[in-house]
């Protein structure tokens, strides 16, 4: 017998299309079909019949004279002829339409065509049969086999497009919880055989893998099998037999795969597709739920053999634990051999990390920020560029080598051991603790060193010629720079107990700004450079506390014994400084804002200061921001991060003085040390006094272990004392409770203060004023040690071959001690060029480029490059990327070339005009890798020159 079809609209709208392909006379439609009530479809009423008698009974009224004009398909539930005597009233002869699976499945799937093999299927009849079928929203030129199962199991199932892959399927077994619904389904008459072409359709698809995927899922077990899969994955590439062993146990155990091989291969292919089918399962669940797949995959792991395997995994918390303990036992190796293969392999633990997803994680940011800074503290210690310099027999010579050292590169070494210090409970504590004492002691020897020459240093009446005493900094800085030049303005910041560790950080960070500043090319021209460094390095008076150093800054004049005053006669003392006196309006005591009047109550810049920072009839503009100086005072437990926004005053300072043209002077009184190493001192805190020095009674008092005696004329000591005793190094303090940190001292960090002429990278355009360009803020090269790894071993897998030997005039040579410092950075070139503005700060680049090279002399550069100063700018490009086998990141170039990244393209596009004779690309830009490239065999031909 058969079974009248339930049909669907849309079905019926596409028997429908077929009738009215063609203009006809009758309207009148028969349909072997049923459907659940009376309907419309486009201009045709569509109404099921039960029988003949109803058929009759619902048949239109002929008017005479009248043919059939209504437009109705009637639902018969026979399958052959309209009665004979109605039939002529019919469309096609009164023949009744049959709807066929044919028609009806290019109905149901919204297609064109039909793939002959559809029909013949399991699961098409399953679907004609089934009286409510699922909508398929897509539609297809032409139904085949592949969309036929896609669109169920996408409509029916969920399964995203219907995918057919294996990650796909992965992902959706492990969120989807119908298996059961699907078997009970399955289970039904109508169904029969749709299980198992479905299996087959998988097997051939995806193989032994997706089939184990598929009867997860039936069983609930989707979740189960990928927790397996992230397991497998950094497994399936190991040739330990333990590993091979346990996945083929595991699968037949969890799973039922008994066949050793086929399970071998399964774990395989699932762990393969594990990543991709994690982040489709992450997209349709919470944060949680995922969290708790990976730690749930974790725990079935018991043996600490198989766990210790995990560590290549990106995603397992296991893997992350192991990739930190790995780390940690490189810089415990390293610290106690810190050698370039140590730094090497910490530096390839630390990349490790970056590749696991925890990386990212906001919960591991304090440990990620630890182990980077331990990795740096490492190269230091495996560089040591303080121990290559060359510091003269004189007493006070380690005072002027190691203030301009610190001034450099010493606040990056502080900030590195603050932030690597931490717990010793685990492997990454253990080993960033041994690299943090490593670095202490050395530490401990610098500062002890500086402080015995500091002490004769003034003994030797302070001479100021590689360094630059506190008093005479606005005289040879502030006071030089406005002098130059009528058009400048300066605004004088001074951050109250600011050391370089923190200046460090405000300079890094000023240099990402959106409106990027840094420090000036002005201070880096030699007529204007103090010292032999990047930095100047700047003595603060002793002993190191803002009412004796500050005093001297603003008074312009050394401290006197005695002469500890209170803070607020600053302003006065500023307003009587003659230095200043034709840049100011007026000798009003109002030129200097102090806390109080600079500063609203909320700690942000009040209108007066940015008002006056604003005024342009105001050349000279002096503030005093506190916020470092008042973190000290707080909890040692607390760590504070200054960024340039960390000062809530700072940002509105700086956008008022760009947009004026101002330049800036970043300065401090002083430095400080943390209370990280503190232990009392043998030496009780006495009054006078302070926690980081004491009163010098007489020449013969005792003076110990860790303390220098400083008396002089220029030495404020109290009172009635002969000097004042400071503590040498960061190890110790007087009496106990102390605060987050303590000043007063003769460390390199309390003594050496920054002082840096700052500017926006518009002020040059502004003023017009070369010397006013904004350079990138200065790193030491160990301070991105994989960047120095990386470089190291392409210059030693790659030998660059030596330049060909020019016959210009040698160039006199430098005494021995000076060649080293001129190696390390600490010195300028050999020649100044005559351009007004001396290159921008970095060891390479103090030293110069090699301008008596084929390359530097040869005509076509000079054709193309007029100017001495861009010739030094491509040569000392060509030399960089030469050194490097012809290939460098773009933040290294930059570095190199002491640019800030965001004009990467302007210096590229500048050098390619020089270089890229012809078009012919010498120079280029890859931007998707952020790499530059040197095409050395086309420089050669295009300039003609030998390299």
């Amino acid at each position: 017998m058969m079974v009248t079809p339930e049909l669907s609209s849309t079905e019926v709208e596409q028997i429908l299309k077929e009738v009215t392909a063609q203009p006809r006379k009758r309207y009148l439609v028969a349909i072997h079909g049923t459907a659940k009530a009376e309907t419309t479809v486009g201009e045709f009423d569509v109404i099921p019949v039960r029988s003949e008698l109803e058929l009759r009974e619902r048949m239109p009224v002929l008017q005479r004279g009248v043919g059939d004009t209504p437009k109705i398909a009637f639902l018969v539930p026979w399958s052959t002829q309209i009665p004979a005597d109605i039939a002529g009233r019919f469309a096609k002869s009164g023949r009744v339409l049959p709807a066929g699976s044919e028609v009806r499945l290019r109905a149901l799937f919204h297609a064109k065509e039909l793939d002959e093999r559809v029909t013949a299927t399991a699961l098409a009849r399953y679907l004609l049969r089934q009286s409510k079928k699922p909508e398929f929203d897509s539609r297809h030129s032409r139904l085949t086999l592949e969309t036929l199962w896609s669109s169920w199991l996408g409509a029916r199932w969920g399964l995203p497009d219907g995918e057919l892959a294996l990650d796909a399927l992965l992902g959706w077994a492990a969120r989807d919880n119908r298996g059961t619904e699907f078997v009970e389904s399955m289970a039904e008459p109508e169904a029969v055989g749709v299980r198992d072409e479905l299996l087959d359709l998988v097997e051939k698809r995806l193989g032994a893998a997706g089939v184990l995927v598929w009867r997860s899922w039936e069983k609930s077990e989707g979740k189960k099998l990928l927790q397996y899969a992230l397991l497998f994955e950094p497994l399936r590439l190991r040739e330990e037999a333990v590993a091979r062993t346990w996945q083929k146990s595991e699968l037949k155990h969890a799973f039922g795969v008994t066949d050793g091989d086929e399970a071998l291969a399964v774990a395989g292919e699932l762990g393969r597709v594990s990543q991709h089918a994690l982040r489709l399962y992450e997209q349709a669940v919470s944060e949680k739920d995922a969290q708790v797949l990976l730690r749930s995959a974790d725990e079935r792991v018991t043996d600490d053999e198989i766990r210790s395997l995990l560590e290549q995994s990106t995603r397992l918390p296991s893997a992350w634990k192991l990739r930190l303990s790995r780390l940690g036992s490189e810089l415990q190796a390293g610290a106690s051999e810190p050698t370039a293969e140590r730094v090497a392999a910490a530096v390839g633990a630390l990349r490790a990390l970056e590749s696991h997803v925890s990386f990212r994680d906001p919960e591991q940011t304090q440990t990620v920020r630890r182990a980077d800074m331990a990795v740096r503290l490492l190269a230091w210690l495996g560089a040591r560029p303080d121990q290559k310099l060359d510091i003269g027999p004189a007493p006070h010579a380690a005072v002027e080598v190691l203030a301009g050292w610190y001034a450099d590169e010493g606040g990056f070494v502080d900030r590195a051991r603050r932030l690597a210090r931490g717990e010793s409970d685990s492997a990454l504590g253990r080993g960033a603790h041994a690299v943090v004492h490593a670095a202490d002691q050395a530490r401990v020897e610098l500062d002890r060193r500086f402080a015995n020459a500091l002490a004769a240093w003034h003994q030797a009446g302070r001479p100021a010629t590689a360094v630059l005493p506190i008093e005479q900094a606005v005289k040879r800085v502030a006071v030089r720079f406005l002098d130059e030049h009528p058009e400048r303005r300066l605004l004088v910041l001074l951050m109250d107990g600011m050391a370089w560790a923190q200046a460090t950080e405000i300079l890094q960070a000023l240099g990402t700004w959106s409106s990027v500043w840094g420090p000036l090319a002005w201070q880096q021209h030699p007529k204007h450079r103090i010292g032999r460094g990047i930095h100047v390095p700047m003595l603060a008076a002793l002993p190191t506390l803002t009412e004796v150093s500050r005093a001297a800054f603003f008074a312009g004049k050394p401290p006197k014994p005695g002469s500890q005053g209170a803070t607020s006669e600053d302003v006065a003392r500023w307003s009587n400084n003659t230095d200043i006196a034709p840049f100011v309006q007026t000798q009003s005591s109002n030129e200097l804002l102090l806390r109080a009047d600079g500063h609203a109550a909320d700690g942000h810049a009040s209108n007066e200061a940015l008002a006056r920072v604003e005024d342009k009839s105001r050349r000279l503009v002096a503030m005093v921001i506190n916020a470092i100086d008042s973190s000290l005072k707080g909890d040692p437990q607390h760590y504070a991060e200054w960024r340039a926004d960390s000062i809530k005053s700072l940002p509105a300072l700086l956008d008022k003085a760009r947009d004026v043209g101002r330049a800036v002077l970043l300065v401090a009184d002083h430095g400080h040390v943390p209370a990280d190493c503190f232990s009392s001192s043998a030496g009780a805190m006495e009054k006078p006094g302070g926690a980081r020095w004491r009163a010098w009674s007489s020449p013969s008092a005792p003076i110990n272990d860790g303390e220098v005696g400083f008396a002089g004329s220029a030495i404020a000591a109290p009172k009635g004392a002969h000097g004042v005793v400071l503590l040498a190094d960061d190890t110790q303090r007087y009496g106990g409770g102390a605060h987050a940190g303590e000043h007063g001292g003769a460390t390199l960090a309390e003594v050496v203060a920054p002082c840096v002429l700052i500017g926006a990278a518009e002020l040059e355009d502004q003023l017009r004023d070369p010397a006013l360009r904004a350079t990138r803020p200065y790193e030491p090269e160990w301070w991105h040690p994989s960047q120095v790894v990386v470089e190291a071993r392409v210059r030693t897998s790659t030998p660059v071959p030596p330049p060909v030997a020019a016959t210009a005039k040698k160039p006199k040579p430098r005494p021995q001690n000076e060649a080293q410092l001129a190696m390390t950075g600490i010195l300028p070139p050999e020649e100044a060029a005559p351009a007004p503005v001396a290159p921008a700060a970095g060891p390479s680049v103090a030293a110069g480029p090699d301008m008596q090279s084929a390359f530097a002399l040869c005509e076509m550069l000079k054709a193309r490059a007029p100017s001495r100063a861009q010739r030094e700018k491509v040569v000392r490009a060509v030399e960089f990327l030469r050194e490097r086998a012809g290939v460098a990141s773009a933040q290294a170039f930059a570095k190199e070339m002491s640019e800030f990244d965001y004009r990467i393209d302007g210096l590229i596009s500048g050098l390619q005009e020089v270089l890229n004779v012809e078009g012919y690309a010498v120079l280029r830009f890859e931007r998707n890798t952020h790499q530059v490239h040197l095409d050395m065999e086309k420089l050669e031909q295009q300039f003609e020159v030998k390299l």
